[in-house]
């Protein structure tokens, strides 16, 4: 995904997709009664909604719109963010249809275009929140996702905010399904070892622990995290440290960057890796990175992980088209 300057806001996690950790941000009470006002702690504070909201605003197209649209509300709005030129989500495409979209100025939400569509609820990622917190909390309750959330948590977040707890536990349950059925399906590949490395600009990203190694292991899949991640969990190194993964028997890059991809896939060391001389190397495009990375849901799991699947099995009969 190749970020042009009008993506300031966008940190290094959301370059190169999923690239984040970090445990469970909190957890969300449940009030007995479906109609009682919640008290909702969240990225960003802690923020009361009195009653089930019936126009919910969604200032981006990442989780906090795939949360939404998998607890089957549609917004009356949404920022349309255009990231990485990836185009529409296929898997959002049945839920937006017709909804109208909201100003984003380099990832900020212009106040006065959220007050035209007059929200009683507003959900939005962390980053895309706090540049105009104080005005859009003057407009509606707010309610924050961080980045490094799990879908679960994230999913759970968000339906206590739209009193659809029940929608919430129906949803994950499908999803835990279908992950359990894509995971006897690989049969572990084989014990063979996962990597994720990508290059972004100059600069080498691998993945560590956190919530994407974490989908690995529920697919029964070997992972190997990078070492000395940060918090984040993302390890960064330059070019020359390719050989970090030299131990990935299959090696998954998120191409975001197409100059970048382009380098790496060129550099001697790289096409030297054990996977990639294996036809094991899986350059994922931003659609299927968004899928099972920062836009992981119901929604996108269904789409996305047929799809992963035989990838996978491609690279582990070493069998990955030639690009």
């Amino acid at each position: 995904m190749s970020l042009p300057a009008a993506f300031p806001a966008l940190n290094r996690r959301q370059l190169l997709l999923g690239l984040g950790a970090g445990a469970a941000l909190l957890a969300v009470p449940r009030p007995l009664r479906a109609q009682e006002a919640r008290t909702i702690e969240h990225a960003l504070g802690t923020t009361t909604v009195a009653s089930k909201p019936l126009r919910v605003l969604v200032l981006s197209d990442f989780t906090d719109l795939e949360y939404t649209l998998a607890l089957g509300i549609k917004p009356v709005a949404y920022g349309q963010t255009g990231a990485w030129d990836r185009g529409g989500l296929p898997w959002q495409a049945d839920g937006i249809e017709g909804v109208a979209g909201l100003l984003l100025i380099e990832n900020v939400p212009a106040p006065e275009d959220v007050i035209s569509h007059a929200p009683d609820l507003i959900i939005g990622m962390k980053s895309y929140i706090e540049p105009v917190q104080p005005q859009l909390e003057s407009i509606a309750p707010v309610i924050a996702l961080d980045w490094s959330m799990t879908w679960r948590d994230g999913l759970r977040l968000v339906a206590s905010a739209l009193f659809e707890d029940e929608a919430a536990e129906a949803a994950i349950a499908a999803t835990d399904s279908l992950i359990a059925e894509t995971a006897t399906g690989l049969d572990g590949l084989g014990g063979r070892k996962i990597m994720i490395g990508s290059l972004y600009a100059d600069t080498l990203y691998v993945i560590g622990d956190g919530p994407l190694a974490a989908q690995f292991a529920e697919l029964g899949l070997t992972f190997i995290p990078a070492p000395n991640a940060e918090v984040g969990g993302l390890a960064s190194y330059s070019i020359e440290n390719v050989d970090i993964l030299a131990q990935a028997d299959i090696l998954l890059s998120f191409a975001t960057d197409i100059a970048a991809t382009a380098r790496l896939e060129a550099f001697a060391p790289f096409q030297r890796l054990p996977a990639v001389l294996g036809n094991a190397y899986i350059p994922l495009d931003p659609v299927t990175g968004s899928a099972f990375a920062d836009n992981f849901s119901p929604l996108s799991a269904r789409w996305v992980l047929p799809r992963l699947a035989e990838m996978l099995q491609q690279a582990a009969a070493g069998e990955v088209p030639a690009r």
